[in-house]
């Protein structure tokens, strides 16, 4: 008989959720550090700190950005379920256990309004949200998938 961990179980442990907080730094400088479900991977977190970065550069009123610093890291979330599987004649076979890693990322960023010249070769932040970036803007939470 082989017991194994219902998929839907596995996936409330595994998608979680993801969220970044920024810091100000200074007037035109945050850090930003996101933190992804392990499900996104390490490039769902990236991909949410860079959206983030955008959305801070356009709340703060600021139109450009460049990533000053960046910096990848995880943190240990738990383990995989442990299923057991009886082979028969005595067998046992056990298999699972391994860590879970929620990725992190983090970003300091310098923003710059239209029209500086320091800001001359920095992203835009809206074309980086795409045609849609006002209601990114508007929403509380960006998610990695």
């Amino acid at each position: 008989m082989r017991r194994s961990f219902p998929a839907f179980a596995l996936a409330a442990i595994l998608g979680g959720c993801a969220g970044a907080s920024t810091i100000p730094l200074a007037q035109d400088t945050v850090q930003i550090t996101a933190r992804a479900a392990p499900i996104c991977g390490s490039v769902g977190a990236e991909k949410l700190a860079f959206k983030q970065a955008a959305v801070e550069t356009i709340r703060r009123g600021y139109d450009r950005f460049i990533v000053l610093n960046a910096q990848a890291g995880g943190t240990y979330a738990g383990n995989t379920p442990i299923m057991v599987q009886n082979l028969g004649g005595g067998t046992v076979m056990a298999t699972g256990g391994q860590p879970i890693i929620a990725p992190n990322q983090g970003l300091v960023i310098k923003m710059f309004k239209d029209g500086d010249p320091q800001g001359s070769n920095a992203l835009s932040a809206r074309d980086t949200l795409g045609p849609e970036w006002q209601e990114q803007v508007k929403k509380d939470s960006i998610t990695c998938l």
